[in-house]
Parts: C-alpha cells; sequence; structure tokens
C-alpha cells in the first residue's frame, strides 16, 4: 500500500522490463503531513542491477527521517555507495519531501530524469536541481530547491523505462510525448 496524505492523491505504476532490474520507487510517510517520494535507476539490467538497488533502497531507508533535508540524504548515500559500487555502475536518483500542510516540495536531483511538474494552469516545470549521479564522486554536493505545490498540480517521477519504450515502427516515446501527456491528463 502506498501512502497517503489527505487531501492528496500519491499514485504508483510499475512495469519492470525483465523479470529484475535496478529501477525502483519509494514512499515514505513521516507524519500525518509529511512525506518523501525517491525514484531511482541503476545503469545495467539484471540482479547486478537489482542487488545495486537494493543497497541504495536500504541506505535510504537508514537515513531518511523527517528532519534530513533532501541534499543532505543524497550525500549521505553516495558517500555510502562510493565505497561499496563497483567500476563503472553508478545511480541517477531523485528524492523530495512533500509537505501538505505547507503546501511545499523540497527536492534533490542526483543526475536522475528531472521529474515533470504540472501546474494546474497547464504550466511545466523540470525539477533538476540537485547534482552527479549517486556512486561516482565521493565528495559530491548535493543542492536542493523548493517548489510551492497546490490545489490541480501534478508532479510525474518516472525512469528511462517509459521515455525510451518504442512503438512498431522502432520510435522511441521521447519526453516530450510523455510532457504533453501530462499536461493532458
Amino acid at each position: 500500500a502506498v501512502p497517503q496524505i489527505e487531501g492528496w492523491e500519491i499514485a504508483t505504476s510499475w512495469q519492470p522490463a525483465a523479470g529484475v532490474g535496478g529501477d525502483c520507487f519509494d514512499v515514505i510517510q513521516f507524519g500525518p503531513s509529511r512525506l518523501a517520494l525517491t525514484i531511482a535507476d541503476v545503469v545495467g539490467k539484471g540482479i547486478p542491477a537489482a542487488l545495486l538497488m537494493s543497497n541504495l533502497q536500504a541506505a535510504v531507508r537508514a537515513f531518511a527521517n523527517d528532519t534530513v533535508r533532501p541534499g543532505e540524504l543524497c550525500q549521505q548515500v553516495n558517500r555510502i555507495l562510493c565505497g561499496n559500487i563497483a567500476e563503472g555502475r553508478f545511480i541517477s536518483f531523485f528524492y523530495c519531501v512533500l509537505d501538505a500542510e505547507l503546501g511545499t516540495l523540497t527536492f534533490s536531483n542526483a543526475g536522475h530524469y528531472p521529474p515533470i511538474l504540472v501546474r494546474a494552469s497547464g504550466a511545466v516545470e523540470r525539477l533538476s536541481a540537485g547534482g552527479a549521479v549517486l556512486g561516482v564522486l565521493r565528495d559530491g554536493a548535493y543542492e536542493q530547491a523548493h517548489a510551492a505545490v497546490g490545489a490541480g498540480d501534478r508532479l510525474v517521477l518516472y525512469t528511462d523505462g517509459i521515455t525510451e519504450a518504442r512503438n512498431a515502427d522502432d520510435e522511441e516515446f521521447g519526453e516530450q510525448r510523455l510532457v504533453a501527456l501530462a499536461v493532458e491528463h
């Protein structure tokens, strides 16, 4: 079950392309009006990617709490991963905290595809503030940013599994189509 906050709707969908892989999302409840949303993608496929993702999830769950800011969480998790990751591996990661009482989203993006924030007006913002992918630069710094969120706004977090999906003509779905669908629906 995905945690919910009264007055907000958190919906998820996940369809793996293979039996195991390195894409992951999570929702962590901090209280009746605060929760964290995460999404990540390990470079590579199969069991090695799934095992690395499992390590990421454990580290995030160990450090995430109501007082840790998104930029700090990315730094802490990155330090752990840098000491325990095979050469050539890395993880793109996005972490945000929704405060429903304040109507704010505080986030840090570690090299992940920037989530799409669609305003009730139809305007689109991309949430890219952060730093490098996890597991590469031991002393990497991660900035964070804030976005006001309110009634009718929609946040879409995704991995390349959706944007790189191909149709019968071998065309990628792409980010532009995803943004257009997020605005339309």
